[in-house]
């Protein structure tokens, strides 16, 4: 498959942006894909470059800012809700709750601060 322009890319981001970042999936396994995570990674830095490329410097900038993990965000609450739903938690080392929450965020990154408090806060529900 070819993609031809940066706006089939940000249609693709928009889908899957809205198909992991909802309250409730007809797929479970949607926010815990690692395929998922990777590919929508990709498209963001495509998007990033396509507009780079094209000269569109701002509209660059513009979503390499949105990749950062917003707390206020509303998807935010979706990540907190999978790790409580996440009944591994406890068998995974801190550096595979890293990995995951990684995954769990993606395309959008969570900070060090964020991510340490994603742990903590799973670490506390699931009383590890």
């Amino acid at each position: 498959m070819i993609i031809k322009n940066e706006s089939e890319l940000m249609a693709l981001h928009r889908a899957i942006v809205e198909a992991k970042f909802k309250e409730s999936h007809l797929d479970p396994a949607i926010p815990y894909s690692g395929i998922l995570s990777d590919l929508s990674e990709r498209i963001v830095t495509s998007i990033i470059q396509k507009l780079s490329d094209n000269g569109e410097d701002e509209e660059a900038q513009s979503w390499s800012s949105i990749v950062k993990l917003d707390k206020n965000w509303d998807g935010y609450v979706y990540i907190q809700s999978w790790i409580k739903k996440t009944d591994s938690w406890t068998s995974m080392s801190a550096d595979d709750k890293s990995k995951y929450i990684k995954v769990l965020c993606s395309p959008y990154q969570p900070s060090k601060q964020q991510e340490s408090d994603l742990i903590k806060m799973g670490n506390e529900h699931w009383k590890t």
